[in-house]
Formats: structure tokens, sequence, C-alpha cells
């Protein structure tokens, strides 16, 4: 095999891992499994930027340790929402050594909708698994069921996404 195939299928390779990793993301908050965010989707160093938090409040939230991410991503509960990924973009850069994602997103919940963008850097970890060391969640838009007495019949939205699954909601390994 020619060195130009081989460093075109590593480059494959990577997008695919980089696109697992990214999707592990969603499977981790819509299933309220911090442990698999902290250890499968972030590096240990990792840095979370989360636009306009507090919403509506023009302020970046910074998240730079585990205790941070932990505190604004384990109160997500597991019954109300459901993340969307879409026009998802995977850049390897030449010598495999870092990959940028965009993507957009659109978040359901019981009582409304929300969408933005993500936006990560992520580096190989030398197992062929790749792990977020930047992230950028910009939540551009959205809408909301307020002063309203509409109640959402169950089961809509309020199981986590792993009940009535052969997986429990998550990718295989």
């Amino acid at each position: 095999m020619s060195a130009d195939l081989e460093r075109r299928i590593a480059r494959l390779e990577a997008i695919e891992a980089v696109r697992y990793a990214f999707h592990r993301y969603f499977h981790a908050i819509d299933n309220n499994n911090i442990d698999l965010l902290i250890n499968e989707v972030f590096t240990k160093d990792a840095v979370l930027v989360i636009s306009n938090y507090p919403p509506g409040s023009g302020q970046n939230l910074l998240l730079d340790t585990e205790e941070k991410i932990r505190a604004v991503y384990g109160p997500i509960k597991a019954d109300g929402h459901r993340h969307n990924a879409s026009n998802t973009s995977v850049w390897v850069n030449d010598d495999i050594t870092e990959a940028k994602v965009t993507s957009f997103f659109v978040t359901t919940i019981a009582w409304g909708n929300q969408g933005g963008m993500y936006e990560g850097t992520f580096v190989p970890m030398g197992d062929g698994t790749w792990k977020a060391k930047r992230w950028l969640v910009s939540s551009q838009w959205g809408w909301r069921l307020t002063d309203t007495e509409y109640k959402l019949p169950a089961p809509y939205l309020y199981e986590p996404p792993s009940v009535g699954t052969e997986m429990g909601g998550y990718q295989p390994k």
C-alpha cells in the first residue's frame, strides 16, 4: 500500500472517530451520563465556552475544569430534551493531530425548541479515539411554551431516550 493511501485511510479513520466522539456528546447529555461526557468526550484539560449564558445575559460562560463542567452539565435531566445535529463538518489537518468540527443543532424540549451551533477542536488520544479539547456551544435561537397550561401526554420527552432501546440509548463501543 502506498504512503499516500495509508495517509488518506488514516484521515478517514480520524474523521469517523471524531464524528463518533461528537455524537457521544449527545448520548451523554441526553441520558444524563456525566461520567461518559467527562471520560469519553472531553480531554482532561478541555475548555468549554457557552455563549450568551445564562440565556439573554450576553456573557460567555467559561468551563475550564472538570468541576465546572459537572456543575453545568450534571443537573441536566434525561427526561426533557433530545439533541439533533445537522450539517456537521469534520476537518482533519494534514498531519492528523487535530480536527475541527462545526455543526448546527436543535434541542427539542418538552416546552419548546432551541438551536445553534457547536464548534470543537478534537485531538487523538493515541488509542484510535479522539476527544474534544475545546468546545463552543452557541445557542442562537429558540422558543418556549410559556404562560400556558398545556401539558404533554406521557411519555413524550419525559422518559430518557434509552427507554425501549436495545443498546440503552448509546452507541456501541
